[in-house]
């Protein structure tokens, strides 16, 4: 499988972009944070629960591709393909005692993503492995980090990327 990296700054800002690199050195894509709606920040702030952002693919002129939005914290995920125009809702799944993964449907294709127990995300579409996400530095959360994704396509590696970064990668 293609292999692409994006690395994470120390701290990110709303106006950080972080470039997804495929294994020749070129960027087609790019990771951005983007913010809840201000309903959703307050009370993220105000139970501090859910997740405190979420974030978007763009493109190389920064056109979004896909994102992950929230209505209200800790649940009402959805994900936007905007090539598709289409929005569909995540559903949750308990995995182990405190871990959770998640699927939605999307073009007649459901996906499934889930972390196991060393830190490795996994991507699935229709029940077929088709992406692995993983930090180079899993153990510690490090100054600057590098994330690798090993996928079976470039759609599927930007989609596993805004997957594992939203939903469980600790840190920025």
């Amino acid at each position: 499988m293609p292999r692409y990296t994006y690395r994470v700054p120390g701290t990110v800002f709303l106006s950080t972009t972080m470039p997804i690199i495929h294994e020749h050195g070129g960027t087609s894509f790019a990771m951005q944070k983007q913010p809840h709606g201000v309903i959703a920040k307050i009370i993220n702030d105000a139970l501090i629960t859910g997740l405190p952002y979420c974030y978007q693919i763009v493109n190389e002129y920064e056109q979004p591709l896909y994102s992950i939005d929230c209505k209200f914290p800790g649940i009402g995920y959805t994900f936007t393909d905007y090539v598709c125009s289409q929005t569909v809702s995540f559903k949750s799944h308990r995995v182990q005692l405190m871990e959770k993964a998640y699927s939605f449907t999307l073009s007649n294709h459901e996906y499934y993503i889930e972390n196991d127990h060393t830190g490795v995300g996994h991507l699935k579409c229709d029940n077929t492995h088709v992406a692995t996400v993983s930090r180079l530095s899993a153990t510690t959360i490090s100054t600057d980090d590098t994330v690798v994704i090993q996928a079976t396509t470039q759609e599927m590696a930007v989609i596993a990327a805004v997957l594992y970064h939203t939903f469980y990668y600790i840190g920025a």
